[in-house]
């Protein structure tokens, strides 16, 4: 299987990255408390302060503002990568494009077709060592969740994280999920698949379906493609503004059915010298697992972490400390005010 070495050193990440966005609309809450009307209805976050030019009413202003980051990148879970391990091996390059639109929803899997994909892709992402994987999200817009890696538990754990909603544009842009995929791959010199799950018809994004697939096949990647719902289709549960359960409808008001485009997916399959398979269970993955593994393999550098060091409670404990000195601030000048 190839040589081994140590890479060594200490690389700090975030569980979720995203989190750490938040942070930007900390100076936004500030300046629009410092420079609010008489009158507006004042931010939930520091409703308590009357907020005055002065250096004193200043003080607490920043020590909730510098709790409220401390607080989020908590929440980001900063954690340190111990030391990490290149591995050479001959293996696939393979990136999974998943669909996490709103018709993922519907019921004709149990609990629904997002849960049921997820536990088969996470089972086939647990299982996978013939070399790196990828993880793209798409729903209206798709977007890289994982880099290649050959590290099959951090791919559980983002793929346990995706749903429905979890891409804020709702539609299907399977062209653009495609595309994305492609721009994963740094190395031509490799064997490359896409395994693309979705249970729609591309009705979103920039990239049609096939001028996609043409662009994977002109790269000699081979994309396998699954639908994902039952052949008559099913409808799509809706939750009202009490929690009550409905069905999507259209302009008509007739129940919409989520059918899968099965025309356009064996039709994407068969430019790049894949397959197309209908998801009824988890047959489907198995199968594309034995042709990957029958697949030419080349080598390729693996890297997987040894271990991490959890950092959430350094900035958690400041966060709080913060929070605390700023209420307590607010609390002696509240007594001196009176």
């Amino acid at each position: 299987s190839g040589a081994r070495r140590a890479t060594g050193g200490i690389k700090m990440e975030f569980f979720w990255p995203s989190i750490i966005w938040l942070t930007l609309a900390v100076p936004v809450l500030v300046y629009l408390k410092l420079h609010k009307k008489p009158g507006a209805v004042p931010l939930p976050a520091l409703s308590s302060l009357k907020v005055k030019k002065s250096r004193l009413n200043l003080v607490p202003i920043a020590l909730l503002s510098l709790a409220l980051v401390c607080l989020i990148i908590a929440a980001a879970r900063p954690r340190i990568a111990i030391g990490d391990e290149e591995k050479k091996m001959l293996g696939v390059d393979v990136a999974l494009a998943i669909d996490c639109s709103g018709s993922m929803r519907a019921e004709d899997f149990k609990p629904n077709r997002m849960e049921a994909a997820k536990t088969r892709v996470k089972e086939f992402a647990g299982k996978f060592n013939m070399g790196r994987m990828a993880l793209v999200a798409f729903a209206g817009r798709a977007f890289t969740q994982a880099p290649l890696t050959a590290d099959g538990g951090i791919l559980q754990g983002l793929i346990d994280q995706l749903d429905v909603g979890s891409v804020a544009i709702d539609g299907t842009a399977i062209g653009d999920a495609v595309v994305a995929c492609i721009a994963k791959f740094k190395d031509d010199s490799v064997s490359r698949v896409i395994i693309l799950l979705t249970d729609g018809e591309n009705n979103a994004g920039s990239v049609d379906p096939i001028s996609a697939a043409r662009a994977a096949q002109s790269k000699g990647i081979k994309i396998y493609a699954i639908g994902v719902g039952t052949p008559t289709g099913a409808k799509i549960p809706m939750a009202g503004p009490m929690g009550q359960k409905y069905y999507l409808t259209d302009e008509n008001g007739n129940v919409v059915l989520a059918k899968v485009d099965e025309e356009t997916l064996k039709a994407m399959a068969d430019i790049t010298g894949g397959q197309y398979f209908r998801a009824t269970d988890g047959a489907a993955l198995k199968d594309i697992y034995e042709k990957i593994a029958r697949m030419e393999k080349k080598e390729i550098v693996v890297r997987k972490i040894k271990g991490y060091r959890e950092l959430f409670p350094y900035p958690a404990g400041a966060g709080l400390l913060l929070l605390l000195t700023g209420a307590a601030f607010l609390a002696g000048r509240s007594r001196v005010l009176s």
